[in-house]
């Protein structure tokens, strides 16, 4: 035990043992005083009633110790817990920051395809080592529109070393809910699937997961994907797992929103592209789209 254990210790315990010894001390001479005792009563009462003093003194004090002791415990590890968050965060979005970068300044359209493959890859491999979830799975769902259709399709994903099988269409009714939730902005948690709308998620499909997260990548303007992530017990994950892929999800729809912007700016007359840039930089007044 250290110097701070037994200065703890002593604080704690030093006065109520000598208030206690006081105590027995003195319940002893009040029964030394008393008259026509036997020996053998005498000293019954004496150590009985000393003995009894001392254990109503110490047993409060020593409640009131291992509270405060595990109150103090659990601060410590209240604090360590956010320092170790804090520092899977900065490890995690440090480099994503420098991927975005790449994407943005990329000089030329393959190098901003491969920044945009590798940021996407970067996002799922974060959500996996953010949220710390026992084989979890995040998948980057791409939003593709050909003709009529809308799909969803998987193009990057990290956590368990199997793809998931399922590929969103717009043709297919099953999948209609999927589509509104993402062109309304909305993210989606299921704690328990088993315990969810059979229409929505039928209970005789076999799913590889139990419980999933899914928030859209996208910007007010237009759509990228959807990121998910899923895990395979129940009640797994966390409102606060949303919360962080939210923001994830939300910093890579940023970085490939300004990616296209800057394309299209390039790809316009001189005139127009210094326009669009003086635009670019003049104030913006922010709007609020709520969302459920």
């Amino acid at each position: 035990m250290g110097n701070g254990g037994w200065s703890r210790l002593l604080r704690w315990w030093g006065g109520t043992v000598l208030a206690a010894m006081c105590a027995g001390a003195a319940f002893i001479a009040q029964a030394e005083a008393a008259e026509n005792l036997s020996l053998w009563v005498s000293w019954t009462i004496k150590l009985g009633g000393a003995g009894a003093t001392v254990v109503a003194l110490l047993l409060p004090a020593r409640q009131t110790w291992t509270e405060v002791r595990a109150r103090e415990d659990a601060e410590q590890l209240a604090k360590a817990a956010v320092t170790s968050y804090q520092l899977v965060f900065r490890s995690v979005l440090l480099p994503l920051t420098d991927i975005f970068d790449q994407i943005i300044t990329a000089p030329n359209e393959t190098s901003r395809m491969e920044a945009k493959g590798a940021a996407k890859q970067a996002v799922v491999n974060s959500v996996v080592q953010l949220t710390n979830v026992p084989r979890a799975r995040s998948c980057y769902f791409e939003y593709v529109c050909s003709n009529q259709e809308k799909r969803l399709i998987c193009r990057n994903y990290a956590g368990r070393d199997s793809k998931p099988r399922a590929e969103f269409s717009s043709a297919n009714p099953d999948h209609a809910e999927v589509f509104r939730l993402l062109e309304d902005r909305q993210a989606e948690f299921k704690q328990n699937i088993n315990q969810e709308d059979s229409l929505r998620l039928p209970h005789d499909r076999d799913y590889t997961y139990k419980t999933f997260i899914s928030v859209p990548v996208a910007t007010s303007a237009e759509i990228f994907g959807l990121l998910t992530l899923d895990a395979l017990q129940e009640d797994e994950l966390l409102p606060r797992h949303e919360k962080e892929m939210l923001l994830l999800a939300q910093l890579l729809g940023i970085a490939l929103a300004g990616s296209n912007r800057d394309r299209s700016i390039m790809n316009r007359a001189p005139d127009d592209r210094k326009a669009a840039a003086c635009q670019a930089s003049s104030p913006i007044t922010r709007r609020d789209n709520s969302t459920a």
